[in-house]
């Protein structure tokens, strides 16, 4: 017995006969474990220790694994603001229970704080075998499960992480409605937060002229550039909390200032909470041409510190 925990505490806690079988575990002692009450039985096939992860638990009482935000947000990638377990089940799945008994219906998935995936058609991608879904299953989930602006800042953030390359995002994403496939001509690999996605995506709704992570010379890489001299930076949480980076925020904005250009640093809570008043303001600014450089600053020899890319977001 002490094996066989052995064998289930490397695989999380949770697994199914198939991978037990697979390291030498027959059905008949999986049966005495569970007679014995060493072991528990979540559903057909399915076993796991009474200590085990409540959410692998719940996730693989329902009938699922654990997919989409679930998985994506232990990766670190950006993702909605959703405390749901979601979870990924067979596209033609029945008898789908509650997470907390199996003889119970699962009916509306929410009154137990989750969400239900019925699973996407994927072209030679690979069922996991244990209770956690696989780092391109959630992701292609996630596409379809959060707004378009939040889909697009997850993918986003998942090819600035290199844990997927554009042309496999376009394989990934291939079996999806057009309405979703459309998401990927709004993707950028060099995105430096979801918070500079949302941005992004903002200003090219209203047609401004934005492009990201410029680079600079004496600056660095900025977050956006506004047409030629409008700078706009986001602040993130994590990073610009601290006092190291409170400083080298305010070397970058006198260096831009002394190049002449504009500069609109934004926190999390203004681009999250008071978009159309910073639209209004950039808006404004654009239509007094204030976005470009004028041929006052050329004569001051203003206006050649950026080096530009292409120009898509």
């Amino acid at each position: 017995m002490t094996h066989l925990n052995e064998i289930l505490a490397s695989l999380g806690g949770i697994a199914s006969n198939d991978q037990l079988a697979s390291r030498g575990v027959p059905a008949t002692v999986l049966n005495s474990a569970v007679a014995r009450g060493s072991l528990i039985r979540l559903r057909r096939g399915w076993v796991a220790l009474p200590e085990a992860p409540a959410d692998l638990v719940r996730a693989v009482r329902v009938g699922g694994r654990i997919s989409c935000l679930s998985v994506l947000k232990r990766e670190g990638l950006w993702c909605a603001t959703d405390r749901r377990l979601h979870i990924r089940v067979p596209a033609n799945a029945q008898n789908l229970a509650s997470p907390f008994d199996r003889s119970v219906p699962l009916g509306r998935p929410e009154r137990f704080g989750l969400v239900a995936h019925r699973s996407h058609r994927a072209f030679d991608l690979p069922e996991p075998e244990g209770p956690v879904d696989s780092f391109e299953w959630a992701l292609l989930h996630s596409v379809t499960c959060q707004s378009r602006m939040d889909a697009i800042a997850t993918l986003d953030s998942a090819l600035k992480k290199n844990r997927i390359t554009p042309s496999g995002l376009e394989f990934l994403c291939a079996g999806l409605p057009a309405k979703y496939r459309a998401y990927l001509a709004l993707t950028v690999p060099n995105s430096a937060s979801g918070l500079e996605t949302k941005a992004r995506l903002g200003l090219r709704r209203y047609g401004i002229p934005v492009q990201p992570q410029v680079k600079i010379r004496g600056v660095g890489d900025v977050d956006l550039l506004v047409g030629e001299r409008l700078v706009v930076e986001t602040d993130g949480r994590e990073w610009h909390t601290k006092p190291e980076a409170y400083a080298e925020d305010r070397r970058r904005d006198l260096a831009l200032a002394e190049l002449g250009y504009l500069v609109l640093r934004l926190s999390y809570e203004q681009v999250m909470n008071e978009w159309p008043r910073i639209i209004a303001v950039i808006r404004a600014l654009v239509a007094r041409e204030e976005h470009r450089w004028a041929a006052r600053h050329r004569r001051a020899g203003l206006g050649t510190g950026a080096e530009l890319g292409d120009d898509r977001g």
